[in-house]
């Protein structure tokens, strides 16, 4: 009883922890931009001490993941919403000022003329913060280019405030910090790639799915108590040998 006990406890704390990632990925169902984790599948681990004959199986996990698929794009009237076309990330900073990668794209301007994030990170261009100087237009290219026309100019012309930091790293690199921000899992940010476009007007959803999200809990809920039953069928077993060996005595 004592190792089966082990090894279903050890399976029940890991389906527990599946359980709580999957909703978080349903707490941000509508967050904008967001990337759904995704929950490993359980294994085993056989331990062998040869120095003993307690040799032991351990549940076991694989190493987390963020899923990077594209979702859907909402098309807005806002000349400041953005979303990036295909695979990339923008690259912002959170509030310690660390460099974090994100697929949001609701951006304002603050009173100091930096472009901020719906989170509240600050969206970088040229390795720092983009500040945007007192301005009647905005225009955002393709490229993630953004130009502006200063108060009180004449005409139509338009003057260049930089461009917006867009770079392509791969899916297999991509780690979500404890603070819940998206970082390089090799930690080294890469520089900006020409070939990540941006579409203009436009916000992209999460990438949740709720309908999988909920059958991932049912399935993990059911495999946390088939865990329990296992635990009460070695307990049985455990009593039914016990009496047969007062029996025999």
């Amino acid at each position: 009883m004592d190792r089966i006990s082990q090894i279903s406890l050890n399976t029940m704390r890991l389906l527990t922890d599946n359980q709580k990632i999957t909703a978080a990925n349903l707490a941000n169902l509508n967050t904008i931009g967001f990337r759904r984790d995704v929950n490993t599948a359980i294994g085993s681990a056989f331990l062998q001490d040869p120095k003993s004959y307690e040799d032991r199986v351990f549940a076991r996990r694989g190493e987390a993941g963020v899923d990077t698929t594209v979702s859907s794009l909402i098309s807005t009237d806002r000349p400041l919403d953005i979303a990036i076309s295909g695979s990339g990330f923008i690259v912002a900073t959170n509030e310690k000022g660390e460099k974090i990668l994100t697929r949001r794209g609701d951006m304002t301007v603050r009173a100091d003329g930096k472009l901020k994030l719906g989170d509240g990170s600050l969206v970088q261009g040229g390795g720092g913060d983009l500040v945007i100087p007192p301005h009647e237009k905005i225009e955002i290219g393709q490229d993630g280019t953004i130009s502006y026309k200063p108060v009180g100019a004449e005409g139509n012309t338009l003057v260049p405030a930089g461009r917006i930091d867009l770079v392509n790293i791969a899916a297999s690199n991509v780690v979500r910090g404890l603070d819940g921000y998206l970082r390089p899992k090799n930690g080294q940010f890469p520089a900006s790639d020409a070939n990540v476009k941006i579409v203009n007007n436009s916000l992209e959803t999460s990438n949740v799915n709720a309908v999988e999200s909920m059958v991932e809990i049912i399935q993990t809920q059911r495999s946390y108590e088939m865990q329990i039953k296992l635990i009460h069928t070695a307990k049985d077993l455990d009593d039914q040998t016990s009496k047969l060996m007062r029996a025999s005595s």
